[in-house]
């Protein structure tokens, strides 16, 4: 604005104006590029998900969901193509807060129009002071595009005094300096194979491990109801507001299963709470916690921690929600066209591989974690 009124003095000549706007589009470039080539949250599988999500072909997703790490560590769309011949997506980043679930809806309808969307709701389960966690809020505003969705986003759940750094991240990632020279090559490889998919664009992550729970208090009967926390309790009826205002019919929500000890029983208190307000307004909720034995899983076997499952779990858990969803929603009659088919195959065996590892693992175990540096040399290096 201060530009634009020193462009309209009219002492200033033409050519002083000129030199003034070059000026104004190189400093608008050179801050634009310094965002580009800093901006690399480093073997993260969270910018490789949200990234790549950008790259898929519009209109190319049968199904998509969104929400934290359940959405990943519970469920492998590779193996539900492979299975069930429909295509999804995972749109999920690590403790994403109940607040980023608009963000993320916005963001699909704006290049999908898939059969369902899904949208699980383990963001209520964290407090108002993990509502604006900076780790979790930057993996998924740092690797989306700018757009007015983004700048609202940021308004929205930042505080105040921090969203410079959001609306120019290079002010944040000040430490990647370090390794300008890498994030220059990765930022000129990005560009060159930009409308590539590379194996792993699902960004799996995970660890391999297994962690037993000998005495689970049963959950299915406990209806009880705790208030949700006042910031994600008021941002899911924003998301449901959001919803229902924009006629949005083929939303599902669901909670993802986990072991329950005491301590746990909270939790499972707040989830009845938000399992109400969701039907409430109208929506379908499936609460995971009721299907366990449905689905086959096993606490003794099919858990890397409370909350998570592990390579076992996902596969009992992907199969049984992807049956559901392609009886209910006839996600797999879609005609896709041949160069989405070939890249979902390839996902496929990068599954595969995944899952071969994290089986020797757990036999031998040990627990590995695996992020997308991992991804990358398991995919390399394993035969199926």
């Amino acid at each position: 604005i201060c530009i634009y009124a020193v462009l309209r003095r009219n002492y200033m000549t033409k050519f002083q104006k000129f030199k003034i706007f070059i000026m104004t589009i190189l400093i608008a470039s050179l801050v634009c590029g310094m965002n580009f080539v800093m901006c690399r949250q480093a073997y993260s599988s969270d910018a490789v998900r949200v990234k790549n999500f950008y790259k898929l072909e519009n209109n190319s997703l049968d199904m998509v969901m969104i929400g934290a790490s359940t959405t990943f560590t519970n469920y492998s769309a590779p193996l539900a193509f492979k299975e069930f011949g429909y295509t999804s997506y995972s749109l999920g980043t690590n403790g994403a807060p109940m607040g980023l679930a608009k963000s993320m809806l916005i963001e699909v309808l704006k290049t999908q129009n898939p059969k369902v969307i899904i949208i699980d709701i383990n963001g209520i389960l964290y407090d108002d002071k993990f509502e604006s966690k900076e780790g979790s809020l930057r993996a998924w505003i740092d690797n989306m595009p700018y757009s007015q969705n983004k700048i609202k986003t940021i308004q929205e759940l930042v505080p105040e005094d921090d969203r410079l750094s959001y609306y120019v991240p290079f002010l944040k990632y000040h430490s990647n300096w370090a390794k300008f020279k890498d994030n220059v090559n990765a930022s000129i490889d990005e560009l060159t194979h930009h409308d590539d998919i590379h194996l792993s664009s699902m960004g799996i992550q995970g660890t391999a491990q297994i962690t037993p729970q000998k005495s689970p208090i049963p959950i299915k009967t406990h209806t009880q109801e705790r208030p949700m926390y006042r910031l994600s309790g008021q941002h899911l009826k924003e998301l449901l507001d959001y919803c229902q205002n924009h006629g949005l019919k083929n939303i599902l929500f669901t909670n993802m299963p986990r072991y329950y000890s005491k301590k746990m029983i909270p939790e499972r208190e707040r989830n009845n709470a938000a399992k109400a307000l969701i039907h409430q307004y109208g929506y379908e909720y499936i609460d995971m916690d009721d299907y366990v034995d449905e689905i086959g899983l096993n606490p003794q076997t099919d858990f890397e921690n409370q909350n998570h499952l592990n390579i076992y779990g996902q596969k009992k858990l992907t199969m049984y929600l992807g049956k559901r969803l392609n009886e209910k929603y006839h996600l797999s009659d879609t005609q896709h066209d041949e160069k989405i088919i070939q890249r979902y195959q390839q996902e496929v065996t990068a599954y595969e591989k995944i899952y071969k590892w994290a089986d020797e693992q757990i036999r031998l175990g040990k627990k590995r974690r695996y992020n997308y540096k991992e991804v990358k040399e398991i995919i390399e290096k394993q035969e199926i």
